[in-house]
């Protein structure tokens, strides 16, 4: 399958590396390249109407790009605008302007993008598997807010519910080398476990007056900041009640089904990178065959 190179950015279907989103389109910007990734050319074609399967061999890449974006139009746009996107940067990719190699691999590409997107059904499908992905965006698996010094064998970790913080500053100034007051919604949040002694830490908690500190598990925190960190909250009013907004959801009730969703979307990610490796090393011996022969 050929490199792709987009705004300068180097991906590859079998190894991507475009985020899930961006803040810049590449309607203007697109430099047409393509480079062999040692499966040849051959390797990236497919039957144009085979469709888009999610955990299929087209969509084991197809599924980690965004292909809007890597035309240059919008998730909403119009059938005749993603085909005359297409069409442009066939244009544009075809082997008398872009290299006989470079353009033929790049061809192959776009083809198989404009098959999918031209295909109701099968556009459907890539966007809602696009929106499932979307849900763990930045979500890397490590706390986003604490740095850990605890001991390796604590299992312990704390943490702040900020919603439900009204600010009142107890606990960074029972233990402050633990507890900090975030600046944009004067609400507290753990930047590093177990920085101060246990004490002052299980003291820190008991003068909270909401009751927002708790001891989660250590392998809960990444999740537990990740979604904290999308919850809406406002700037505390302490003098007025805290009235920043209530959470409909209970986050500890959610953490246990995001790590469910989240595993469950890498293995089917590691099933798809497998295929992948299958389907190109069958080439790879079919192509050799043919050689030999």
């Amino acid at each position: 399958m050929p490199t792709l190179l987009l705004n300068t950015v180097s991906v590859s279907p079998a190894n991507p590396r475009l985020p899930f989103t961006s803040t810049r389109r590449a309607s203007s910007r697109h430099r047409c390249r393509a480079e062999a990734s040692g499966s040849g050319s051959g390797s990236g074609s497919s039957n144009a109407n085979e469709g888009y399967r999610p955990g299929g061999v087209r969509g084991s890449w197809v599924s980690d790009y965004d292909l809007y974006e890597l035309l240059g139009v919008e998730r909403s746009s119009p059938q005749s605008e993603i085909k005359a996107a297409y069409r442009s940067l066939q244009k544009r990719c075809h082997p008398d302007v872009a290299g006989a190699a470079e353009g033929h691999d790049m061809a192959i590409v776009l083809n198989e993008v404009y098959a999918l997107l031209s295909d109701p059904a099968a556009r459907l499908a890539y966007d809602q598997e696009q929106a499932r992905r979307s849900e763990f965006a930045g979500y890397t698996g490590r706390p986003l807010y604490s740095s850990w010094l605890g001991a390796e064998a604590e299992r312990r970790a704390v943490f702040v519910d900020e919603v439900r913080c009204v600010g009142c500053l107890k606990c960074a100034l029972h233990a402050s080398r633990t507890f900090a007051i975030e600046s944009v919604y004067g609400r507290a949040r753990v930047v590093a476990q177990w920085a101060d002694e246990e004490d002052k830490i299980l003291d820190a908690i008991q003068t909270c007056p909401v009751d927002c500190i708790s001891m989660v598990e250590r392998s809960d925190l990444p999740a537990l900041e990740f979604l904290m960190s999308k919850q809406p909250r406002g700037r505390v009013r302490v003098s007025e009640g805290n009235a920043a907004g209530a959470r409909s959801p209970n986050i500890f009730a959610e953490v246990s089904k995001f790590q469910k969703r989240f595993q469950e979307m890498q293995q089917k990610s590691e099933t798809r990178e497998s295929r992948v490796i299958n389907h190109t090393t069958s080439k790879h011996i079919a192509w050799k065959k043919v050689a030999l022969d």
